[in-house]
């Protein structure tokens, strides 16, 4: 049931607005709530968008922790001119010895070509007139009905369909059937006239070309003779590609392929960059006291752009000094500093390889850890050395000792652990439930939220119930103001 409210009839006081400012200052507890409820989502949102960054860089640390990712190999032809070769696999030798003694020559299939009369200039004009044709082949007859109202283009389509083992084209105003297997085929006309496509009246019968066999390429690899079908072929993880008769053996090299490696290593260098300035410049940045949130009735009496500076303010700062960025920070950069056991000496840490800190100076502390890749040397390591380096990032230990953990495999089990506690701190957006520690504070603050609003509306009930009664009281006492004023002007 509505409560009846009168707001200053009889006293003349603004109850509305009165009413509203009291509840004001009532209204303060829930206001600090909402905003520390929007702190909150904010603290959420960043740690979710951290451990985003964090994610992808870890799934991007499968081509170093794997020595079969990072162990890219290229094949290089003596000749290329005469054999051409692409690594396709993991071949098992480091050399192949080739010589071409044959190359392989596509066989030429039976065909029948026929002149198509002028009166149908093109494959989508009506041939005019109705007649039935056969192709006869050593598997059997087919039988393909024209139309008058066929074109070219849909005799192709009933020829092609016909599964006779003869496919149609038409080119320069001949319609051409061609075998798909070795063998000979006729075309006979059993009804009608078909002279408008030139395979003639009733009886009419054309034999197909005899074709040509194909020829076989012969090669020799590493002492062994090898017929094949095609010029084109793989062995061993290495497509080769026949061009040319050889008269000696030419020599296939598999080799270290130094220029993927090197980018490998060098896109692994940037992204790790990124994400340390990332996150760095989250746990450093700024905190503004005396900065709130914004209420939505406050943005609203504010100018857009005045709005959104302050909201800025408020927010920055929200992860400022958080131990476990800190910490993952801290664990990242001892991941890359530790020599790795049981590599070659000279080869055990990243600076062997030519990858360093920030140069020295007054000013490196400012990197913050920031690493930088001399590359000529980082070049020179995997031209000389392409195992030794693989083996700095992508080492295995059984034991899971740290120490002999390749550098790749030590950032991912570090970044696992980081993802594991921002996602019970945050939770994550792919998960139904949130039951980390952020979403059950955001939780509790809905219920506290809830119990208050309810309060609140009982604490204005409260106050319209008291103006009320004044109104009430005063109404009544002017009424019988009235009534004494006019009892004494009646006894005059």
């Amino acid at each position: 049931m509505n409560t009846i409210r009168f707001g200053g009839i009889a006293s003349g006081i603004d109850t509305e607005k009165l009413v509203r400012d009291l509840m004001k200052v009532e209204r303060e507890p829930v206001n600090n709530l909402k905003r520390k409820k929007q702190l909150e989502e904010w603290r959420r949102d960043s740690y979710r968008e951290i451990n985003a960054l964090l994610y992808e860089f870890q799934k991007s640390l499968d081509a170093l922790r794997f020595a079969s990712s990072l162990n890219k190999k290229k094949v290089v032809s003596d000749n290329d001119g005469i054999v051409s070769v692409v690594a396709k696999g993991t071949p098992s030798l480091s050399n192949y010895s080739i010589k071409v003694n044959q190359l392989a020559q596509p066989a030429v299939p039976a065909s029948a070509k026929f002149a198509v009369s002028s009166s149908i200039p093109d494959a989508n004009t009506e041939i005019g007139s109705s007649f039935t044709f056969e192709i006869i082949t050593d598997s059997g007859t087919k039988q393909i009905e024209v139309e008058a109202t066929d074109t070219i283009s849909k005799v192709i389509e009933k020829v092609n369909k016909s599964a006779s083992g003869v496919k149609a084209t038409y080119f320069n105003n001949q319609l051409v059937f061609t075998s798909e297997t070795e063998g000979v085929f006729k075309v006979k006309v059993v009804d009608g006239d078909g002279s408008s496509l030139d395979m003639g009246p009733v009886g009419t019968e054309r034999n197909s070309s005899s074709g040509e066999p194909g020829i076989p390429a012969i090669v020799e690899i590493n002492g062994v003779t090898h017929t094949l079908s095609s010029n084109t072929f793989t062995y061993d993880g290495i497509e080769f590609n026949l061009k040319q008769i050889s008269t000696t053996p030419l020599n296939v090299a598999v080799k270290a392929d130094e220029d993927a490696i090197f980018e490998t290593i060098k896109n692994f260098v940037d992204k790790y960059n990124e994400l340390i300035k990332t996150i760095d410049a989250k746990i450093s940045e700024p905190k503004y006291k005396g900065y709130e949130p914004l209420l939505d009735e406050e943005k609203e009496q504010l100018p857009e752009k005045t709005a959104e500076k302050l909201e800025k303010m408020a927010k920055s700062g929200i992860l400022s000094r958080d131990p476990i960025l800190y910490n993952a920070l801290n664990s990242l950069r001892t991941a890359l500093a530790t020599k790795l056991d049981g590599a070659d000496p000279a080869f055990d840490t990243l600076s062997e390889i030519g990858i360093t800190g920030a140069p020295f100076g007054k000013n490196a502390y400012m990197e913050k850890g920031k690493l930088y890749i001399d590359e000529a040397k980082l070049r020179r390591a995997i031209s000389e050395n392409a195992d030794k380096v693989i083996q700095l990032f992508s080492q295995y230990s059984p034991s899971k000792n740290y120490g002999e953990t390749g550098l790749a495999q030590r950032l991912y089990n570090v970044l696992g652990n980081t993802i594991e506690e921002l996602s019970a701190k945050a939770g994550s957006t792919s998960l139904p439930v949130d039951d980390s520690y952020i979403g059950k504070s955001i939780k509790n603050i809905d219920q506290s939220i809830k119990v208050w609003e309810d309060r609140l509306k009982q604490i204005e009930d409260r106050y319209w119930k008291k103006f009320t009664e004044m109104e009430k009281a005063m109404a009544k006492y002017q009424s019988q103001s009235t009534w004494f004023v006019n009892l004494l002007g009646g006894q005059q």
